[in-house]
């Protein structure tokens, strides 16, 4: 599935081109729900967020979903299933599936590894002054209201 035909991820990315590989079946468990077991893998270019500059991710996302009809049969899933939320006549939507396992895999904050990180050589964390913050005291004012009195 190409990358820029995914509406909700395509802005995300530094780069939209490229493609994501999923392998989609289905099944029954033990109690006959309906499994439906996705694998995706892609390599997303993002912008590093300390050095701005472009970085590959690697999403490999294996997960597995039953379609549930409310909130109350979601909370009964065991935890190796996630519930799929679909209203009646509502159809499976593969893409959006597949666009919401890879728009999970993204952290909030994308960075390269710092050995890996183009950050500007001439800048580095410990390279900015060192400023004590000044303590005021914030009784300060009152003392300079006192000697004004004690003049009178």
């Amino acid at each position: 599935m190409k990358l820029d035909s995914l509406p909700r991820l395509a802005p995300l990315l530094a780069n939209a081109n490229g493609e994501a590989a999923f392998v989609l079946t289905f099944g029954k468990d033990e109690r006959r729900r309906l499994l439906i077991m996705l694998n995706v893998d892609a390599d997303l270019t993002l912008e590093c967020q300390r050095c701005l500059s472009d970085m590959v991710l690697k999403i490999e996302s294996k997960t597995c979903l039953t379609p549930v009809r409310g909130l109350l049969e979601a909370e009964q899933l065991p935890e190796a299933l996630d519930p799929l939320m679909i209203e009646e006549g509502e159809y499976l939507d593969i893409a959006q599936l597949i666009e919401d396992e890879l728009m999970l895999g993204i952290p909030s904050s994308p960075r390269h590894e710092e050995p890996h990180c183009n950050r500007q050589e001439g800048v580095q964390e410990h390279d900015l002054p060192e400023t004590e913050p000044k303590e005021e005291n914030p009784f300060a004012i009152l003392a300079s209201l006192r000697t004004d009195r004690n003049d009178n």
